[in-house]
């Protein structure tokens, strides 16, 4: 399955933007999407896909109306989907202060699949990952928005199909047989993470605190600007409106991610291309692919988004089927510490619980501190390890680009 034709020509010059790869290759060049597939994912770990099924800009734009209606409704009209209302983290979480220090501001909504939950949410007999993911989405309770619903259902299973779609090319770019996806990610039987989020831009912060936000973002490894793999998924699709999302580039320096849907006049610095969804490697494609695929750190830039204007992102985050190890493909066993800080015999369904927990601490006071208390160490280090492991493949990719365009070459 491994591509035979020679390798696509790409520029001689360091990466500076995202790469784009083309849907619509699959059917008229084969060859050259994968080739494209896999460069794209091993020298940059982001690619833009342009021509997504299902993510044309009509839809695109519909989304973005019907998610911008509810970020600009009433806050008594949110609060109704609050989403310490149940324990599966599902619903509206109201914005974050602008003086926790952490250089954003946002507000988001969670949802999944409509799922009756299997058991009840402390029934300790059940692994906590079933307790925990599988349940009814909290929506808001309001007449004055009757297309948020279907249109989140629709988005949800456009977003689906695309996943496991792409995720098969993904392992047959790695030269592998794309059967071995689905063995950790069954089409009927999906656990999921997808959020809808609203970012402020500088105004909402006061005049002091702007500088430091500005003098945060203003140097390449910041801790405080919400600097992230994202560990759990195989790869992560995103669409947004607004400039703001960057990405580590291989030489070691930001790079702006592009706008999939204008829904503002005006010029950004950024391209804008429509109807494309931004996808980017997961924890889970790194240590599947022993590191040839690695996770790329990525952070939103809250001084990117336009004066007076606000960001809508719509990520989503397909996780893999929680029991047993993730073998490496093409391997019989996976050992005890992978390339990608991944360790055997982890447990993954609580590992990417704890990952909840920690991101949404008014559900957990709620309904899951005993659980959090108990699971949250060994997480971190579970955290730590890969995105070390992170660091260390991007480090040794910029070393690539270093060598290959250094001027005594």
């Amino acid at each position: 399955m491994q591509p035979t034709k020679s390798e696509p020509h790409h520029p001689t010059d360091a990466l500076q933007q995202i790469p784009v790869v083309d849907w619509h290759d699959l059917e008229n060049d084969r060859i050259k999407f994968l080739q494209d597939l896999r460069y794209a994912l091993s020298e940059c770990g982001f690619l833009v896909l342009t021509n997504a099924p299902g993510l044309h800009d009509e839809f695109q734009q519909r989304a973005f109306r019907e998610v911008r209606g509810f970020f600009d409704a009433p806050m008594d009209v949110k609060k109704t989907a609050h989403i310490s209302n149940t324990p599966y983290f599902r619903g509206y979480t109201l914005p974050t202060p602008a003086d926790r220090g952490h250089g954003q501001v946002i507000e988001n909504f969670q949802y999944g699949f409509e799922q009756a939950p299997p058991c009840a949410y402390d029934d300790v007999s059940q692994p906590i990952h079933k307790r925990l993911f599988r349940g009814p989405n909290t929506w808001p309770k309001s007449e004055s928005m009757p297309g948020f619903r279907p249109l989140i259902e629709d988005l949800n299973l456009t977003y689906h199909r695309l996943t496991h779609q792409l995720g098969e090319l993904i392992v047959e770019s790695l030269g592998e047989d794309p059967a071995e996806f689905r063995k950790y990610f069954d089409f009927d039987d999906p656990d999921l993470a997808a959020s809808l989020n609203h970012n402020f831009g500088l105004d909402v912060f006061s005049e002091s605190t702007q500088k430091e936000v500005q003098a945060a973002y203003a140097k390449f490894d910041s801790q405080n600007v919400g600097t992230h793999i994202d560990g759990p998924p195989f790869v992560a699709l995103l669409i947004n409106d607004r400039p703001g999302l960057q990405v580590v580039a291989g030489e070691g320096h930001w790079m702006d991610a592009p706008v999939t849907c204008r829904t503002a006049a005006g010029e950004y610095d950024v391209p804008v291309i429509p109807g494309s969804v931004i996808v980017n490697t997961g924890g889970t494609l790194m240590h599947l692919s022993e590191g040839r695929y690695s996770a790329t750190l990525h952070r939103v830039n809250t001084t990117l988004i336009p004066d007076g204007e606000t960001r809508v992102s719509m990520p989503y985050f397909l996780i893999p089927k929680m029991e047993g190890d993730l073998v490496p493909f093409g391997k019989s066993a996976a050992s005890s510490a992978g390339a990608a800080g991944y360790k055997a015999g982890r447990d993954r369904g609580a590992n990417a619980c704890v990952n909840r927990m920690g991101t949404f601490p008014q559900v957990t006071r709620r309904w899951w501190q005993a659980e959090f208390k108990a699971l949250s160490e060994n997480q971190r280090e579970e955290v730590e390890a890969e995105t070390s492991a992170a660091y260390k493949l991007a480090a040794e990719r910029g070393k690539r680009y270093q060598d290959k365009f250094s001027p005594e070459q």
